[in-house]
């Protein structure tokens, strides 16, 4: 009887054991980051010949109609519908170096160069009016991945990233709306002639200048205008995860981020928002993160490569578990 006793006792511990494990096991598969399956629950194919107006808005102007001249980074391009085009399947934002003075009441002066940016969020007119009612928020939980390809050359600055939908709230930043408390999520941005750079970035705070960025910049061997790679990104309450042709570069510790600045700087209410984060597109001239440089005058020459001064994108696609 002392022997079944101990044998008792042994397979109880055993199978306290395997249902600890077992647990565990389903915890990490619960907790493994959603890089690939879940529903399609919006895309855009760019199929057509014409952006898609039920799914996207067309920002225009300088940002001066919000006291944001050069859309607060100092960048040199008038956004016009005219420089988003859509053919062969692909979306082409397109830049141009004008030399015309397009609206004196926005520009103060007029611009050089033109280009193109779309919203899934209320737009910004240069009439000084948000006319576009928000099209799609993304959701804490959901994948967005966007295949694309890089312009080539210094003074461009392409970038596919989300903000926070209450920025299309406008009123006192300061309190509950309006950038950088609502949040944003840089999935990818290109410094002009830095093609072969990966760099996802996240900022947030309470409001300007109070605003606090992490990211990370990483030097690879391609060079990314020469051709469509997929970039995205993942994120709940937890993790941040971005994703460069379907495998996770770089990730996000969310709690730690929260913990390293506290609460007073709103990470988790940004990134855990169920306003969502609405998706955005767009081509900059210039401005402080390309450190001034305007393109060469070459590159919009007739006989000049068009893809070298467009930010293409073929599709993109918002997953949910």
């Amino acid at each position: 009887m002392k022997n079944n006793k101990w044998i008792i006792i042994f397979c109880g511990i055993a199978l306290i054991m395997a249902g600890a494990c077992a647990s565990n096991m389903m915890l990490v598969a619960h907790d493994e980051p959603f890089v690939t399956g879940g529903t399609l629950v919006w895309s855009d194919e760019f199929d057509g010949d014409s952006l898609d107006l039920t799914k996207w808005n067309i920002d225009t102007g300088t940002g001066a109609q919000y006291g944001l001249t050069g859309w607060g980074n100092n960048e040199l391009q008038f956004y016009r519908p005219e420089n988003v085009v859509v053919k062969d399947g692909i979306l082409y934002l397109e830049s141009r170096k004008d030399n015309a003075d397009y609206d004196k009441r926005d520009t103060a002066g007029g611009v050089v160069f033109t280009s193109g940016k779309i919203t899934t969020g209320g737009n910004l007119s240069h009439d000084g009016l948000t006319t576009g009612t928000q099209k799609f928020v993304a959701l804490p939980g959901d994948r967005v991945e966007a295949r694309i390809r890089s312009t080539r050359g210094v003074g461009f600055w392409p970038a596919f990233w989300l903000i926070g939908a209450t920025t299309n709230k406008y009123g006192d930043t300061k309190k509950v709306y309006g950038w950088p408390r609502a949040g944003e999520i840089d999935v990818l941005e290109i410094r002009g002639g830095q093609e072969n750079q990966l760099m996802s970035t996240v900022h947030f705070g309470p409001y300007w200048p109070l605003n606090r960025a992490d990211g990370k910049s990483q030097k690879i061997d391609i060079n990314l205008a020469d051709d469509f790679h997929v970039y995205g990104v993942t994120w709940d309450s937890k993790f941040m995860h971005f994703l460069f042709d379907g495998e996770i570069w770089y990730s996000i510790d969310m709690q730690q981020l929260h913990d390293d600045n506290g609460k007073e700087f709103y990470v988790k209410e940004a990134f855990n928002a169920k306003t969502g984060f609405v998706i955005n597109l767009n081509l900059a001239i210039a401005g402080a993160f390309s450190g001034g440089k305007t393109p060469d005058d070459s590159v919009f020459e007739d006989d000049a490569p068009y893809e070298d001064r467009c930010f293409m994108v073929d599709w993109i696609r918002v997953y949910r578990k």
